[in-house]
């Protein structure tokens, strides 16, 4: 009994740890963000505030969850925009956002220093 025990554990972690590796967390926001500054970039003018919860919850899900592919080795023009997401007065979280889907590898709006997020998610800026 013990044997058996042990090689259904074995091949449990075995199937299991291939799926852990699909389960993405790249945001590891522990607060709740509370609005989105947007500022162009180029200028770093203050360009919108969003402050509709649905849209900033459905956001930060997808990013969160959000296939990734390194932009380390690309040459790419930098995004529009460049979004602070807050809580109250505190910077929780800072991302790039491209107005129109670029593909940088896969496609995408958003864009962190070495990355761009699978996410095509167009934002209320206008």
């Amino acid at each position: 009994m013990g044997k058996t025990n042990s090689k259904f554990v074995f091949i449990f972690l075995f199937l299991l740890l291939p799926l852990a590796g699909c389960l993405n967390n790249n945001l590891d926001l522990s607060q709740e963000v509370t609005s989105i500054e947007v500022y162009k970039w180029d200028s770093e003018e203050l360009w919108s505030v969003i402050e509709d919860q649905g849209i900033i919850d459905k956001l930060v899900r997808e990013l969160d969850s959000a296939n990734t592919h390194s932009t380390e080795n690309i040459d790419f023009p930098m995004p529009d925009y460049n979004l602070l997401f807050k809580k109250k007065e505190t910077v929780l979280y800072e991302i790039g956002y491209y107005s129109e889907v670029v593909d940088l590898g896969i496609e995408g709006q958003y864009w962190e220093f070495d990355r761009i997020f699978g996410v095509k998610l167009e934002l209320p800026i206008d």
